[in-house]
């Protein structure tokens, strides 16, 4: 192969990865799920990736769990790897001995092993699950299965891929903000919106980000950190941010907590963290910060950041 055909080459082996991936871990799980054990996605991949090394070596076709092959086997009985090893050793004393006869089998009769076979795949409890839990999910089960008919398996799945992915990002762009107080009767911290009656003391906002601190969300927790400071009026003298939703911080965000601490300073007002202290420190030094924090206090636990408050309040 020259490599001027290596761009062809790649983008065509791209889409049957793609499609071998997809179908050996939508099967695997699907039987898994249905008779009811688990499986090891590593050893699955590990698996697969040795039999292609296998196929490509030996000029084989590309290797992946067939559907339609493990419907048939599930629904004549077959529980363990020996039914794989028994439909090897069937198919080539089929190919030595018996190819002839089967001239004389019509292509329908074999078309309808697989069809009745292939039936049992279809699982619309689940789909009517999506459609009750995540409209979103269900729409996108349905451009897949929809999409693979119209327009082929390669392109359907990259679409699906791509529209999974876009949903996975816009949730954590614009992850779920919380303003934290305390419920009578319920231990713990609850967010003000889902319990109206939760209170957290005067001069204290407890504040929760649901997502991973990074540069394509930093916009978003400044603007929703300014509008809660905004809320809680000028007595506002701790700003507690909950770091235990937040399990990663870059370098945009810290910028944008840098930001944060300095507009509460101008307001009178204090940055605090609770939780996370040993990442927050490991951080701090993996940046060359030392120990230089925009911090003004760190507390193990959100609980014990109010005790601090209600201690200040009384001393």
């Amino acid at each position: 192969m020259s490599l001027d055909q290596l761009g062809a080459v790649a983008s065509s082996a791209a889409g049957l990865a793609l499609i071998t991936f997809t179908s050996m871990m939508l099967t695997a799980r699907s039987f898994a799920a249905r008779n009811h054990y688990e499986i090891d996605v590593d050893r699955e991949m590990t698996a697969l990736g040795v039999a292609n090394l296998a196929a490509a070596l030996s000029q084989g076709f590309a290797i992946s769990g067939a559907d339609s092959r493990t419907a048939m086997a599930d629904a004549s009985g077959g529980r363990t790897q020996v039914t794989g090893l028994v439909a090897a050793a069937v198919i080539a004393l089929v190919l030595l001995l018996f190819t002839a006869p089967l001239r004389f089998i019509p292509m329908a009769g074999l078309g309808a092993v697989l069809i009745m076979a292939s039936l049992s795949l279809l699982d619309v409890q689940t789909v009517r699950q999506f459609y009750r839990l995540n409209r979103f999910e269900f729409v996108l089960s349905l451009v897949a299965t929809i999409g693979v008919i119209w327009v082929g398996a390669i392109d359907a799945i990259g679409v699906a891929v791509v529209l999974a992915l876009l949903h996975f990002i816009r949730l954590t762009a614009r992850p779920h903000v919380e303003i934290l107080g305390e419920v009578e009767g319920l231990p713990g911290f609850h967010s003000v919106t889902r319990h109206p009656t939760a209170l957290c003391p005067p001069g204290l906002l407890l504040f929760r980000f649901n997502a991973p601190l990074m540069f394509f969300n930093a916009p978003h927790f400044k603007q929703k950190a300014q509008a809660a400071m905004d809320d809680a009026g000028p007595d506002l003298k701790w700003f507690v941010l909950d770091a235990l939703p937040v399990t990663q911080v870059d370098v945009t965000a810290y910028g944008a907590l840098d930001d944060l601490a300095q507009m509460l300073r101008a307001r009178g007002a204090e940055l605090m963290i609770a939780g996370r202290m040993t990442e927050l420190i490991e951080l701090r030094r993996s940046m060359g910060i030392g120990d230089a924090s925009i911090f003004s206090r760190s507390f193990p636990t959100l609980e014990q950041a109010v005790l601090d408050w209600r201690e200040t309040l009384s001393a």
